[in-house]
């Protein structure tokens, strides 16, 4: 009676050290495959990219140095503050793309000195609030006037 209790016990004793044999043998095994084949790879990647490199270098339009020097331009022309007429277009265009906004009558757009003026119609004060919140999110406004009419659908 004993050895029927025990039997099952027995059973998955000696199962579980046969799968931990048999496993800890086949990850030593994977271990040293995976090395192996993450150098190859590895190697493999360096070439393909300084491959890549090589030809994007032969086939490019410009020079490093021309290269660097317009981006340079690019990059002290962010830093330099807009003019009221760039800060207004950019309102406009975060106004008709923005998906709070764009579905909604355009406002009539003026900046003067970082304060944009908003003027014209909003369908309801809901449409005004976020008309207002877009424009002011806009980088180089630092104020919002709003002359918005609530009520009134025609965007001039």
């Amino acid at each position: 009676m004993i050895r029927t209790v025990l039997l099952p016990v027995r059973a998955a004793v000696g199962v579980g050290k046969l799968s931990a044999k048999t496993g800890y043998r086949t990850g030593r095994l994977s271990a040293r495959s995976t090395y192996r084949v993450g150098r190859l790879i590895g190697l493999r990647r360096v070439l393909v990219l300084g491959a890549g490199i090589g030809i994007g270098l032969l086939v490019a339009p410009t020079s490093g140095q021309e290269l660097r020097d317009k981006l340079r331009r690019q990059w002290e022309s962010r830093r330099a503050p807009a003019t009221d007429d760039a800060v207004a277009e950019r309102v406009r265009y975060e106004l008709s793309h923005s998906p709070r906004t764009w579905h909604l009558p355009q406002p009539e757009v003026e900046v003067v000195a970082g304060k944009a003026i908003l003027s014209g119609g909003a369908p309801h004060a809901t449409g005004k609030a976020d008309i207002e919140r877009a424009a002011a999110s806009v980088p180089g406004v630092a104020d919002i006037e709003s002359r918005l009419v609530v009520g009134s659908g025609d965007g001039g």
